[in-house]
């Protein structure tokens, strides 16, 4: 996890600060492997699995697709000056400073590689995740494959060419 660690900070600093958008793609490529690792570490191998097929697998491929579509839109971008107002980034910071602070709080007494009787460990697997899934949140769940369902249609109803 020490070597994981630094390789999934810098490959995501490489995402931000990468001068093209196929090195910022490469670069988070690589943040999805390091990820992947640290499930694996974390005694997690099916959500590992998942980070590797879904996003390092699918999403990148359509942010490549993205990128190959718009490959010159980045040139028009870069002729605006970005601006900031201050009171705006204070904000965001004190924002993001209590989110962390709650989720902190949150689990901080929280053992989350709960080990069941047998002492087998319950996080990470795929009967964990399908328990919460289909028993615990089976509604937000179903909510989430509708509220996609409704996206995709709605993509292809604009995506379509009028003759």
């Amino acid at each position: 996890m020490i070597v994981l660690a630094p390789l999934i900070i810098l490959s995501a600093l490489g995402v931000i600060f990468a001068k093209k958008p196929v090195h910022s793609c490469l670069s988070f490529l690589l943040t999805l492997f390091g990820l992947a690792a640290l499930f694996l570490e974390l005694s997690a191998p099916f959500i590992a699995v998942m980070q590797i097929l879904v996003y390092a697998g699918a999403i990148l491929v359509i942010f490549m697709f993205v990128i190959v579509l718009f490959q010159d839109a980045y040139l028009a971008i870069e002729e605006y000056k970005a601006s900031v107002r201050r009171g705006w980034l204070l904000f965001a910071g004190i924002l993001f400073s209590a989110t962390l602070f709650l989720l902190g709080k949150e689990l901080l007494g929280k053992d989350l590689a709960a080990i069941d009787a047998k002492g087998n460990i319950e996080y990470g697997t795929v009967q964990a995740i399908a328990k919460t899934l289909y028993v615990d949140f089976f509604f937000p769940f179903e909510a989430v494959a509708l509220l996609f369902l409704v996206a995709i249609v709605g993509s292809l109803y604009i995506g379509k060419k009028v003759k």
